[in-house]
């Protein structure tokens, strides 16, 4: 009776037990496939949080999706070290190893060298590709392999710079990146999540743009730029027109986004246009920058016919003002991967932009190449360690003399989750290049909103630029070549024009915010008859 007792109640155990096991596979699987979901549309912190149930019991799969979700965001990196190793242990590599098994060491190979353990993330890499026969796999395997002997590489010979955080006046405890400035440097416009509204303390919000002047010695409290047509979208900081009167952001409707242009007018900021065809494409434009004298614009894009992913284009402008159809850079600046972030140097043939190909240390790092003579472009030049680090660098834009760049990055002294920093060199880096300014009035002593100069190089009879006032002051800002004379040309409605020639010694080059050479203020003559 006993027996049969223990019979019977040994197989309600079983069946009581295969019922609930059944039940929690499909509990466990149920969040492994909303986890995925979470994942592929890039809410990683979603993901983590329901996954950590299973993670903490040590679920291999589940701990290699939350180390991929940590890897993913990029501060926490240590996190996705931690579980990545717990799941490569759970998942050792073996003939026919599966997928989980591959991704698991392959992304906590990638963690390493994110960490800056470039060593042990090669002798993770190079395990991972015995393992496998999938051709695409082991060419991003290589990929990752290259990272790491150029990291190992570029690290052996340092660049001598100095990091100056720009403070807390400018940097927020959310993400602020992508800064540009004017020529003299008394501007800055940059990127950020912090709130529009400082009563608001969560966040991150969507990305907006905002504004700071440098004013007795320090720049001053951020504003929102008060761009027109604003609906609750992304928008980023790109570039500016060479006269400094223009912006150019990248906003962004959903999956897709596009570059805009907007002017600064005595009104304020005029409605944004997009940049017209064929720049906007539909296929994803990210970055531009024009060239000095506005007749050229450098972009990246993502449209069909390039070498691969996001390449760099030009576009010359048209005797009619449209733009000519874009000329892809060629194999010299593109590779089969992403290249993004062009910016033109002010003396028209130095191209600084980022590349995931080329000799990278690790996802994007930024490249130099010149123009040459015969307007071909010279094989581009990582601009070394620790400029460039094993994460994305992006958006590198130095001052004319190329003795500093204003940049965001990273870092563990920073203050959210990317910070705006000014980077120094020595003084054997600067270029031979000169930021004029001037005031111009109208016949009536204020600002010549109106007036367009033209600075022309007399020994090579070049026009160098064609510029317009800040409608607001009458200021205009310009960068030439030192060791030049120069004739300053300037026209404007209802007054006569104006003429001045002046020359630039080699020793006016451009050192410091306070060294832009002023020319004496304008004021014009008006050409009107009084009746």
């Amino acid at each position: 009776m006993s027996r049969k007792l223990y019979a019977f109640f040994v197989t309600t155990i079983i069946i009581i037990s295969f019922f609930f096991n059944n039940a929690a596979a499909q509990s466990t699987r149920k969040i492994i496939r909303e986890a995925n979901q979470l994942i592929e549309i890039a809410y990683y912190d979603e993901a983590i949080k329901v996954l950590t149930p299973l993670a903490n019991q040590d679920h291999p799969e589940a701990l290699l999706l939350t180390g991929f979700s940590h890897l993913a965001n990029d501060h926490e990196l240590q996190k996705a070290i931690a579980s990545l190793e717990k799941a490569a242990a759970l998942y050792p590599l073996k003939k026919n190893s599966s997928n989980q098994a591959l991704e698991a060491h392959f992304y906590l190979g990638q963690a390493y060298r994110l960490n800056k353990e470039p060593e042990k993330a090669c002798e993770k890499f190079n395990l991972v590709k015995t393992h496998t026969r999938s051709t695409e796999f082991i060419e991003d395997i290589e990929q990752e392999i290259a990272y790491c002997e150029n990291y190992l590489k570029l690290k052996e010979t340092p660049v001598d710079r100095k990091v100056e955080h720009l403070g807390a006046i400018i940097n927020s405890p959310f993400e602020d990146h992508s800064p540009i400035v004017l020529y003299d440097e008394s501007t800055i416009y940059f990127t950020s999540t912090r709130p529009v509204d400082s009563s608001r303390i969560d966040g991150p919000f969507f990305e907006n743009i905002f504004v700071s002047h440098w004013r007795n010695g320090q720049w001053t409290t951020p504003k929102v730029l008060e761009i027109p047509g604003y609906g609750g979208t992304n928008r980023a900081t790109v570039g500016l027109t060479p006269d400094g009167q223009g912006l150019i952001f990248f906003e962004n409707f959903g999956v897709e986004g596009a570059l805009f242009i907007t002017y600064k007018t005595f009104e304020g900021w005029t409605d944004p246009e997009p940049l017209p065809a064929p720049i906007n494409s539909g296929f994803k434009e990210t970055h531009a920058s024009f060239s000095p004298d506005g007749n050229t614009i450098y972009f990246s894009s993502e449209r069909p016919g390039g070498l691969g992913g996001k390449d760099i284009y030009s576009s010359g402008k048209l005797p009619d003002g449209t733009w000519g159809m874009p000329v892809n850079a060629g194999e010299t600046i593109n590779s089969p991967r992403d290249e993004e972030s062009p910016f033109i140097h002010p003396d028209g043939k130095t191209l600084y932009y980022s590349s995931s190909g080329k000799n990278s240390m690790g996802g994007y790092d930024v490249f130099k190449s010149t123009m040459t003579e015969d307007g071909k472009w010279s094989t581009p030049k990582n601009i070394g360690y620790p400029i460039n680090t094993p994460t994305d660098d992006l958006f590198y834009l130095p001052t004319p003399n190329g003795q500093r760049v204003y940049y965001s990055s990273q870092k563990e002294q920073g203050m959210g989750l990317s910070d705006l920093f000014v980077l120094h060199f020595p003084p054997e880096n600067e270029r031979a290049m000169a930021v004029i300014s001037s005031h111009i009035f109208n016949s009536d002593n204020q600002p010549a909103e109106n007036a367009v100069i033209r600075v022309k190089n007399l020994n090579s009879q070049e026009i160098m630029g064609t510029f317009r006032t800040n409608p607001l002051t009458g200021k205009f800002v310009a960068i030439i070549p030192t060791a030049q004379e120069y004739q300053l040309t300037i026209e404007c409605d209802g007054h006569d024009s104006y003429t001045k020639t002046f020359n630039l010694d080699a020793r006016d080059d451009y050192k410091s915010k306070n060294r832009a050479i002023y020319l004496p203020a304008i004021t014009l003559t008006s050409n009107l008859t009084v009746e």
